[in-house]
């Protein structure tokens, strides 16, 4: 009952989901030398040049997920919901060429239930958030997650989701705000096995070390309710 007070209070105060960073990006693939028109247009992309819709599109469709994020920015600035399913293929083109900051937009695309996108589309893009997610960007790992138990659009699959939230509670270096998130969705899933609590706990160990008070704040309350089971007894042996 402690816990579930706990998560209830931290979940008043959540904020809407954040990302942080970018994870690297890969570096430009040198077809680029044998195709003077899309080097042209990569080259005033960089340098902050006009390039037309048309010219994004043009270098999008190859893979370039600089010029995909770009058009889909170009589009997303058109405030047309008709639009959606295309800038979702286009930010999940950034996304496959490594460009992690393509998450929040692509995220609220797809939890938009008026967002009408094919099956085939929704794949390329479910494909595209898996693989950054298995190659451990935690950005990734939460949105996915945070789709797959909200059952929209990829369909309810919460075993599925609270593996992904364990698959990096190894790492060190997850922003406090997204640590906080991960561990509140897991602790929120009903019945907790040992390894999801020690996941519950790793994150919160994360959050605690957040430069946000509030985060910090959190984290530190969350802990007192998921303690290590030796730290309890500890606590009844001398209470």
């Amino acid at each position: 009952m402690a816990k579930a007070h706990a998560i209830f209070a931290v979940l008043l105060f959540l904020p809407a989901i954040a990302f942080a960073g970018d994870a690297s990006v890969r570096t430009v693939a040198s077809i680029y030398d044998n195709a003077p028109r899309l080097k042209d247009i990569r080259a005033r992309i960089v340098a902050d040049e006009p390039v037309t819709i048309t010219e994004l599109q043009i270098l999008a469709d190859v893979g370039d997920g600089l010029a995909a994020y770009k058009l889909a920015e170009r589009l997303l600035a058109m405030n047309r919901p008709d639009l959606n399913a295309k800038v979702a293929h286009y930010l999940a083109i950034a996304l496959n060429d490594g460009r992690t900051y393509a998450v929040p937009p692509l995220f609220d695309i797809l939890s938009d239930r008026t967002s009408a996108i094919s099956p085939v589309r929704l794949a390329h893009i479910e494909n595209a958030l898996a693989r950054q997610a298995a190659a451990g960007d935690a950005a990734s790992v939460l949105a996915l997650a945070r789709l797959y138990l909200q059952g929209y659009p990829f369909g309810a699959k919460p075993e599925k989701a609270r593996a992904l939230l364990r698959s990096v509670a190894d790492q060190q270096s997850i922003d406090g705000a997204i640590a906080l998130q991960m561990a509140m969705l897991i602790a929120s899933g009903g019945p907790l096995t040992a390894e999801d609590e020690a996941a519950v706990r790793a994150y919160l160990e994360m959050a605690r070390q957040s430069p946000e008070l509030g985060t910090r704040t959190a984290a530190e309350n969350l802990l007192r309710a998921f303690a290590e089971p030796e730290a309890i007894s500890g606590e009844d042996e001398h209470g």
